[in-house]
């Protein structure tokens, strides 16, 4: 017998064998069994086959030898004739010859081997017919002497040879297939036998694996009961326990009475276990509470219990029970717990609210009901938009609405109406609440948000307070530096005329003998006036700085040249002291990207400050990359003059401060130069520094940065999206045009704006722009008739507007007014500059200089009929010089066919040569005639003599009559021009 270890490895090992799932076991014998019965299937089919083949094998031998006895007769008719001439020997011939007729395409058509029978047979068949047409003949000697050949018996023993090897070679067919199909008869039979002891291998694995799965089921099921939490058992149809489990035993020790269910427990399940048994349908969750064991000791015991039938034919009750008495006393713990947590929040002053994941409010406490006047049905939900202001209600929904799609904290500030109809603003939060993070909710899963709203109406009214109270102040430090601006305007337009008379003064004098103290004196006032100018420039700088709207224009340039520009510029000053001017710009300076206007003006106050402070020394100006800050340069402005004190420079950058009043007494200025520069270079987003020492000179060094988006980004500038963000203007009609376009370029909005107002009063067409690139556009775009031009503006001054304008052929006849500050007449008109005006601007000149340039408008299209081809060009080009299309025609035929066609013209020349019988004459007098012609200017050119009765005539029926052959008359000319002023056709 078997040891125990061996049997508990072969129950080992046959564990391993069976499969977990039973049933691709069983669908395996399925098929094993299907191929078996495939195999006997097969087998059957080949020994049919077999039997056909061995049939068709047997009768292609028959028929082989009976085909070679045919011939035989054949061959015994032949002979029998041949001896004796007797056609009764022939009639076996026939017959033979039709069963050979018949055998040999059936031979043939078998498949089988049929070697050279037919050929053979063929020629049998001919020598024999051969012989017996020599018999025929009468010639039997003949006949007996083909016989003699032996041809015939050689042919007949060749079919012999052949009929003996088709046979041989069917009889080995047959027997190699008779071979083949008896091996794969075998194979088949081993298969099915195979397939059939395998599909019962598969059918005792199956119910094997099906008896193991069945002992685990039960296994687990008796595991269940043993181990589950929950009290499991199963009732027959007489309410017996058939079965519990360990739950169940433990639960019935703690709630039974001697071992049975108390009374009460028994009223509530008796008709819950009937309805089980009767229907077959379960019933879920039956709450029974179960009284203590004993009066006044123990615990009351909640139970939920589930009866549940078993079978389909209800066989008995399977019982399953929780002691929910823990659960039930947490809950109604945590009822108590909401319970003061609803009195709590009732009771906090904000209005506080939850919502559920989706957003929807679903509780509020009490004081949002006391301050909206609402109810819990009207709320609930969305009913907090009926207390909403409408004018912030959709702002509001749309960002809450976002916050809780992203998830994230949300807060605004919105009004909201009270009981009282009154509107009080509050301050809203809300916080999502999350459930204990998890696997699949790393962060928690949403389960609703928690809000508050906070009345901030009182805090918003105080911040409104503060707001206007700052405005206030705002308005009046705007007020102050309007004032600065306003008198710096005021005292500016006076100043400009006294430029402006001194220089044609000096212009004057310079043709005057002996007046050169005249001509100092006028240069000494043309030096002060602009001195004082300069001044008044600084103070409208400072108010501007200190108004905050001083701005940035950003752009590209080359430091090297614009440092050039600037030394060329200060070079006579700084020669006036007698002082040398030392420049050292390092070769790596970088192209820079910031205002270059403004950095002008810093260099040329630094340079102004040490030339005035500087007698017979040095000034060096020096410009190089900063070592200790890439993408950074330092410029430095140096003298040798007169130095400062460490007191002096604390208050050096002041303004309207100088080193001391001696100082003050002694140079002059006024102390606005540094300041100003400061705050240009702290615009540009760098730095100022100086260092001194009495009597050896000062250093003023500037540290920029090369590319001002470095430091603060274009698209924060309000400089920057002032001159680029220029305001779509549509082009002027052509009804506006008439009284001419004219394009006003210029950075300041205010002046802008009042020359658009001055001549647009004077009946132009207006349109404007605030920097010189979008000024180009516009001129390219509109092709205005005048361009009034500032010089001082962003990006590209007035000088290189004016070039553009004149490089290019279809802008160069514009004309172009410079309306600047800037005093430099000459150089604008050597760059085709058509005038010149001085800001602020005399708007009687400005009407003066533009009235050259207003459009006039065109006359109309002129028909021009005379035959006479030099004349008619003589003529249309006057007419075109005077504004005027013209068509021409030799023909009046054609000239009348050209009115048929229409439009027609605003005006007609016709030349009438001879009298009334002519065809201009001819012509006249059917336009005359025509209603819708009959208002049509016509001038009549007359080159022959006509007597007075027909002039007259002529007269009546045109606007006027012209002599033809003196050139061109000036009554012509002026008859032109008061027909294009008096309108149009039908005037």
């Amino acid at each position: 017998m078997p040891s125990l270890a061996t049997t508990s490895f072969l129950q080992r090992q046959a564990e391993r064998a069976l499969p977990q799932n039973p049933r691709p076991v069983l669908i395996a014998a399925f098929l094993l069994v299907l191929l078996a019965i495939g195999a006997g299937v097969a087998q059957w089919a080949l020994a049919g086959r077999a039997r056909e083949a061995s049939a068709a094998i047997h009768a292609h031998v028959l028929q082989a030898e009976a085909l070679l006895s045919a011939v035989k007769d054949v061959e015994t008719a032949q002979r029998g004739y041949a001896l004796t001439g007797q056609d009764d020997y022939l009639a076996p011939d026939r017959e033979a010859r039709r069963a050979i007729a018949a055998l040999l395409p059936q031979l043939e058509a078998s498949g089988l081997p049929a070697g050279r029978l037919r050929p053979l047979v063929t020629a049998k068949l001919d020598w024999s017919g051969q012989v017996v047409a020599l018999r025929r003949a009468g010639s039997s000697v003949e006949a007996a002497r083909a016989v003699e050949t032996g041809q015939g018996k050689a042919l007949m023993d060749a079919l012999r040879q052949e009929v003996a090897t088709a046979q041989q070679e069917t009889r080995a067919l047959a027997a190699r297939q008779a071979t083949t199909a008896a091996r794969l008869s075998a194979w088949l039979s081993v298969l099915m036998l195979a397939a059939l002891l395998l599909s019962g291998l598969s059918l005792g694995l199956y119910a094997m694996a099906r008896r193991r799965a069945e002992q685990r089921a039960t296994a687990l099921l008796d595991g269940v009961m043993e181990h589950a939490p929950i009290a499991l058992g199963f009732l027959d149809r007489q309410m017996r326990l058939a079965h519990a489990n360990k739950a169940l035993t433990m639960l019935g020790e703690k709630v039974l009475a001697d071992g049975q269910w108390p009374e009460a427990v028994r009223a509530q399940l008796a008709p819950r276990l009937e309805a089980v048994l009767k229907n077959g349908q379960a019933q879920s969750d039956i709450a029974v509470t179960v009284p203590p064991p004993a009066p006044g000791g123990g615990l009351e015991r909640q139970l939920q219990i589930s009866l549940f039938p078993l079978g389909r034919m209800a066989e008995g009750i399977g019982v399953a029970a929780m002691d929910v008495t823990a659960r039930r006393r947490m809950e109604a713990r945590l009822r108590r717990s909401e319970a003061r947590l609803r009195l709590i929040v009732d009771s906090v002053p904000q209005m506080a609210w939850m919502t559920d994941p989706e957003g929807e409010i679903q509780w509020y406490n009490r004081r949002w009901y006391e301050y909206t006047g609402g109810t819990p049905e009207t709320m609930k939900g969305s009913g907090w938009r009926s207390v909403h202001h409408p004018d912030h209600l959709e702002r509001a929904a749309e960002h809450f609405r976002a916050a809780i799609t992203a998830g994230e904290a949300w807060e605004d500030t919105f009004p909201l109406r009270g009981a009282d109809g009154q509107y009080r603003w509050f301050l809203s939060r809300a916080l999502p609440l999350r459930d204990a993070p998890d696997e699949e909710a790393p962060e928690g899963r949403l389960i609703g948000w928690f809000g508050t709203n906070t009345d901030i109406t009182e805090m918003r009214e105080a911040e409104e307070a503060l707001a206007a109270a700052k405005a206030a102040a705002e308005d009046a430090n705007m007020a102050k530096s309007q004032f600065i601006a306003n008198m710096s305007h005021e005292l500016r337009t006076p100043l400009s005329a006294v430029i402006g008379y001194s220089e044609m003064l000096e212009e004057e004098a310079e043709e005057l003998e002996g007046a050169e103290a005249f001509r100092e004196d006028l240069a000494k006032i043309n030096a002060n006036a602009r001195h004082l100018l300069s001044l008044i420039n600084d103070v409208l700088d400072l108010s501007k700085i200190e108004a905050g709207k001083m701005e940035v224009q950003p752009e590209d340039f080359a430091p090297q040249a614009l440092l050039e520009e600037v030394v060329a510029t200060v070079g006579a000053l700084v020669a006036k002291k007698d002082n040398t001017l030392e420049v050292a710009i390092d070769p790596a300076l970088p192209p820079m990207h910031s205002d270059p206007v403004k950095l002008r003006q810093c260099l040329f106050n630094l340079l102004g400050n040490a030339a005035k402070f500087t007698e017979g020394g040095r000034i060096t100006l020096s410009a190089a990359p900063d070592p200790e800050e890439p993408g950074w340069v330092v410029l430095k402005v140096a003298d040798t003059g007169i130095g400062m004190t460490a007191e002096q420079l604390e208050r050096l950058f002041q303004r309207f401060s100088q080193a001391d009043s001696t100082t003050t007494r002694r140079f002059g200025g006024t102390g606005l130069g540094l300041a100003i520069t400061k705050a240009f270079s702290a615009m540009l987003g760098g730095r100022i520094g100086v260092e001194s020492q009495p009597g050896q000179g000062t250093t003023f060094t500037l540290h920029l940065p090369a590319d001002l988006r470095l430091v603060r980004p274009e698209a924060e500038d309000a400089g920057v999206q002032a001159a680029e963000a220029v305001p779509q203007q549509d082009a002027p009609s052509p009804a506006e045009r008439l009284g001419g376009l004219v394009l006003v370029i210029d950075d300041d909005a205010a002046t802008r704006d009042l020359l658009a107002r001055f001549l647009t009063r004077e009946g132009f067409a207006v349109r404007t722009a605030p920097d010189g690139r979008s000024g180009l556009h516009l001129a390219r775009e509109m092709r205005p008739d005048a361009i009034l031009l500032d010089v001082m503006m962003p990006r590209l001054d007035g000088w290189g507007v004016l070039s553009a304008l004149k490089a290019e052929p279809d802008l160069a006849a514009i004309p172009v007014v410079m309306v600047t500050v800037v005093q430099e007449r000459g150089l604008a008109f050597s760059l085709g500059a058509a005038d010149y005006l001085n800001k602020p601007v005399e708007w009687s000149r400005l009407k003066h200089v533009l009235e050259r340039y207003r459009a006039q408008p065109a006359p109309g299209l002129a028909l021009l009929l005379d035959p006479d081809a030099e004349q008619r060009a003589t003529l249309r080009a006057l007419l075109e010089r005077e504004g005027w299309a013209v068509e021409e025609t030799p023909e009046p035929d054609a000239a009348l066919a050209r009115m048929e066609r229409g439009p027609a013209p605003d005006m007609m020349l016709v030349e009438v040569q001879g009298g009334e019988d002519s065809d201009g004459f001819a012509l006249i007098r059917k336009l005359r005639s025509r209603p819708e012609w009959a208002a049509l200017p016509i001038i009549a050119l007359t080159a022959a003599p006509m007597s007075e009765e027909e002039m007259a005539r002529l007269r009546g029926k045109v606007h006027g009559v012209m002599p033809a052959d003196d050139g061109v008359p000036e009554e012509l000319l002026r008859e032109l021009r008061q027909i294009a002023a008096t309108g149009r056709k039908g005037h």
